[in-house]
């Protein structure tokens, strides 16, 4: 069921938050020293830089199939607890973990030649702050020579249950359960991403690519369907939905395997917006499965490609506006936590097949073009990428991207379970009526709508004068613009610095042999992609190109893209596309531009550089500002015990505890102390373990896919005692005596300075049966 969580007040207390509280290069605050965490390393340049001299017995001159390729990856588990979920839906917390996130990260080397990093982090959003991070933390680390901004890829996996706080821009550290920026949960993922491309690049080894793609049915509906279906060219394909995979083999010259990156578009919405738990997702399972499988350091990424209208979940069959169904919805045996064990599943079962299948052995050379675009420079597009996809009162002439803004189609949510639901999908628009032979644009009025939506039209004539919006309408045609958020133009910002969303965008091509890979910061749904495939792979074959992969969510993040059609239904795609009707025309072109200069062996227009705001993050959240609140109670003790027995097929474990903040682990281990307490490199906060003798064995630990973690604060917000519960799914275990322990770390105040204690808590022992 749909969850309606925003309420009118928020919503416009929101307009007003960002009215007043716009990030401000002015402020100084703690911010000042946001990436002093970035610019140190657990290693030293020197000590880096040595690692790279260790390397130059690599071959420079080898056949043409044969690369230089290294796979790695590191932890980049970010705050769980009291942080905003993936849904960026407000008051709406984290308190717990069910599977840790990971980058990983392939760097692909032609020997004597060019190099690229190809990195896929569990993450929300690839926001710009991370990628601009990294780059810098790896020219800290003395990887400067190896790497930069044009031949690094960073994708997200667009996963809703990862928690966010990590962008450089107002809007999306406002859209969440708490507001403002993290820099704890930044830095984790920036050295943690910049750690996963130096280990990959310290592990090169001379190896094969092959290429190979698939299908993948079954796997997928699209979400937005009575969008899709206003697009003019919906009866040349069979499905509403790319089922195509597209997928890399690595292995070693003397056929060691090496790993694998497999494209596939789906949301990361297995679990709901009622998760409040860290995991990866539907593609964060597909990498476990494989790797297990594989084992031996194998590494499997799992990006994405067309996105925005794609659901794993299926359609109510009642109604397909409705919520979709998850599969526990429609199998009320599986717990929540095994939805993206069967979404996943799926994927990383095609993977491996189209792994043990590959055969097309990729030769040649590397390649990599990368320009930043000015979006909000309305951009002119050339009617020959516009062609006949357009609206009757469309012209010919003058068509342009558009300053970015958010149109009133969001507000009726979407069906995997957005915060919002005003309306109903498509009724938020403006109308285009013939009248006497002229066609004429009718402005929605909210005021003509009902219930909330209602008294929202009311008030919203005030903040379109405060905001200054009405000078927007014409360019967004259909889309009735509810916030201006690329550039902050009304009388309360009378020298404005900063937007509220990037509008300086990367795209970008890589090349490894006949494969080109097409990469961008937006969410475009199904038929987007296949224009832009369309009309850009001609150019690529005209250059020997004949593997070409639509990958979305990479180097930063720019809401949805939807073709001319779907903008003017304005459902929640459409609302959410920025930059106006022509944006996938003007992303066609601008992709083409790109392609034709990868193709003619010219160098592409760099673009002007996206800003530096790290020390513009003038709002923070109260943990990242303040700390961590005194821990206290007895730590580790057994509040709720175990059973004596449970079934070893469909039981559940919980055993609850006295606990201590899990943020605290983090913080020292990212201060590089908690190997003080604990190994780093092995450290997990629960343990399932099975008596062996008079040993105990562990055979779960907290990323394993059927356990899971939850805090709670007890007596209060400020309250030092939390307690800490750990559930275990027992699903076709051995039979045998088991035990769950919970390993903590404490943080306390004594006398002038703070104290950390190390604990561990032990349940009874239980037998399976």
């Amino acid at each position: 069921m749909k969850k309606l969580n925003w309420n009118l007040a928020y919503a416009f207390a929101l307009i007003l938050v960002i009215l007043g509280c716009s990030d401000k290069s002015s402020e100084k605050s703690e911010s000042d020293n946001l990436l002093a965490l970035v610019n140190s390393s657990s290693n030293s340049a020197s000590s880096q830089g040595s690692s790279m001299n260790s390397l130059a017995a690599l071959p420079t001159s080898t056949p043409s199939d044969v690369f230089l390729v290294g796979a790695a990856k590191t932890d980049i588990t970010g705050p769980f607890v009291q942080s905003s979920t993936g849904y960026n839906s407000p008051g709406d917390q984290m308190s717990g973990l069910a599977m840790r996130l990971f980058s990983r990260a392939f760097v692909v080397e032609r020997p004597g030649g060019s190099r690229v990093a190809i990195v896929t982090n569990d993450m929300l959003h690839m926001y710009q702050s991370v990628k601009v991070g990294v780059v810098k933390k790896l020219q800290a680390d003395g990887y400067g020579s190896a790497f930069n901004n044009d031949n690094v890829v960073i994708f997200a996996t667009h996963d809703h249950s990862a928690p966010s706080n990590i962008s450089w821009y107002t809007l999306f550290n406002l859209f969440n359960g708490v507001i403002g920026f993290d820099k704890v949960h930044y830095n984790i993922v920036v050295n943690g991403t910049a750690a996963a491309i130096e280990s990959a690049y310290n592990a090169r080894k001379q190896a094969r690519i092959k290429f190979a793609t698939g299908t993948l049915s079954g796997a997928t509906n699209n979400r937005s369907s009575a969008a899709y279906n206003w697009n003019i060219d919906k009866d040349n394909f069979a499905k509403n939905t790319d089922e195509t995979v597209s997928l890399l083999r690595f292995e070693g010259t003397d056929g060691s395997p090496i790993g694998l990156i497999n494209w596939f578009g789906v949301h990361g919405t297995s679990l709901g917006i009622t998760n409040r738990r860290a995991h990866g997702d539907n593609k964060g399972y597909a990498s476990y499965l494989v790797e297990s499988t594989k084992g031996n350091g194998f590494i499997a990424a799992f990006p994405q490609t067309a996105v925005g209208d794609v659901s794993p979940n299926q359609p109510n069959p009642t109604d397909i506006t409705k919520a979709f169904l998850r599969p526990n919805d429609i199998d009320p045996s599986l717990d929540p936590l095994e939805n993206p064990i069967v979404h996943g599943t799926k994927q990383g079962a095609k993977a491996l097949e189209i792994y043990d299948s590959a055969s097309s052995v990729l030769t040649g050379s590397i390649g990599y073009r990368h320009s930043h675009v000015v979006w909000n420079n309305k951009i002119a597009v050339d009617q020959n990428y516009i062609g006949t996809y357009s609206m009757p009162w469309d012209t010919n002439s003058g068509n342009t991207t558009c300053v970015a803004t958010i149109g009133g189609g969001f507000l009726a949510g979407d069906e995997e379970g957005a915060p919002v639901d005003f309306a109903k999908e498509g009724d938020i628009r403006n109308n285009f009526v013939l009248q006497n032979g002229v066609w004429v644009k009718q402005n929605y009025s909210l005021t003509n709508a009902s219930g909330a939506a209602q008294i929202l039209g009311y008030l919203w004539p005030l903040a379109q004068i405060a905001l200054n919006s009405s000078k927007y309408e014409g360019c967004d045609k259909e889309k009735f613009t509810l916030l201006p958020v690329g550039e902050v133009d009304s009388f309360w910002f009378p020298n404005p610095q900063v937007p509220f969303v990037p509008v300086v965008l990367p795209l970008q091509i890589l090349s490894i042999g006949n494969t080109a890979i097409l990469t961008f910061p937006f969410e475009l749904t199904t038929m987007a992609s296949r224009r832009l495939r369309a009309k850009v792979g001609t150019t690529l074959a005209n250059g020997g190109y004949s593997n070409m992969v639509i990958a979305g969510m990479a180097n930063a993040y720019a809401q949805y893209l939807a073709t001319r059609e779907e903008y003017s239904a304005q459902n929640f795609e459409g609302g959410f596309t920025a930059y106006g009707p022509w944006s996938n025309a003007a992303l066609i072109q601008e992709f083409d531009r790109i392609a034709g200069d990868l193709v003619a062996g010219r160098s592409t227009n760099a673009g002007p550089t996206p800003p530096d705001l790290s020390s513009q993050q003038f709002i923070q959240t109260w943990l990242s500002q303040n700390g961590i609140v005194n821990d206290g109670g007895n730590f580790g003790t057994v509040l709720t015990d175990a059973n004596a027995s449970y079934n070893k097929a469909k039981d559940t474990v919980s055993v609850r505890f006295q606990g201590s903040h899990p943020r605290v682990v983090q913080d020292k281990k990212l201060d590089g102390s908690l190997s003080s307490y604990y190994d780093p490199n092995t450290y997990t906060y629960l343990e399932i373990q099975k008596k062996n003798g008079s040993s105990w064995t562990t055979v779960a630990t907290d990323n394993d896919p059927y356990t899971a973690y939850d805090w709670v604060r007890t007596g209060g917000d400020l309250s030092p005692t939390s307690e800490v519960t750990i559930t275990w799914l027992i699903r076709n275990q051995q039979p045998g005596t088991y035990r769950v322990v919970y390993n903590g770390l404490a943080k306390q105040f004594w006398v002038f300075f703070w104290t950390y204690a190390k604990f561990t808590g032990i349940s009874k022992e239980f037998v399976l049966q």
